[in-house]
């Protein structure tokens, strides 16, 4: 039974990843570090492999169901460097997405110590991802993209950022994904081991 929200919990990775991968259409030079090389392959899971972040720093299931209470499982971790993403951390809901597969969160976190707060620019540009508003006191740069409760939140605090989707049907609301990103923020300043 433990399996069921693992392998669930990969195929949210695996379709946000997915997601990333349909996106690189734009010329090998303009690509931003988001969708640098990202590909629809699923990394094994090994949350300690010696990257810069572990499991540790994912928010705790209770720190994750706090802010959306919804949530049932996690945090399904993955610390393998990929690229610019350094840690992924994955939550999981009882209801089935669009897709019919397990609902959940999933969060991916990337090295900004090059791009600094300009990592997301490119976001608020992309017709994929409309409606970019901001989200004053969150960090420094915080904004949503998308429609009520089916929105993308993009974070830029110190040298990490982090991209957070959602795939549930009936939504998430926002005040609910910025709580999870209060929290994924706390978790990013505890030590990794």
């Amino acid at each position: 039974m433990r399996r069921t929200p693992v392998i669930a919990l990969m195929l949210v990775i695996g379709g946000l990843l997915a997601g990333c991968a349909s996106m690189l259409s734009t010329p090998a030079d303009d690509i931003p570090p988001w969708k640098d090389g990202a590909s629809a392959e699923l990394i094994t899971a090994a949350p300690d492999a010696g990257g810069p972040l572990s499991y540790r720093n994912c928010p705790t299931l209770a720190e994750a169901k706090a802010a959306v209470p919804v949530l049932t499982g996690g945090p399904d971790a993955n610390g393998v460097p990929f690229k610019t993403m350094v840690l992924q951390c994955s939550y999981a809901m009882n209801e089935l997405d669009a897709q019919g597969r397990p609902a959940g969160i999933g969060i991916l976190v990337f090295d900004a110590s090059a791009e600094g707060v300009h990592l997301w620019d490119s976001v608020r540009t992309d017709p994929t991802f409309p409606n970019a508003t901001d989200i004053p006191g969150l960090a420094d740069v915080a904004f949503v993209t998308g429609t009520s409760g089916h929105n993308d939140l993009w974070v830029v605090q110190g040298g990490y950022g982090f991209h957070m989707s959602h795939t549930r049907q009936s939504g998430v609301p926002a005040d609910q994904m910025v709580a999870l990103a209060r929290a994924m923020l706390a978790g990013l300043g505890r030590p990794p081991r």
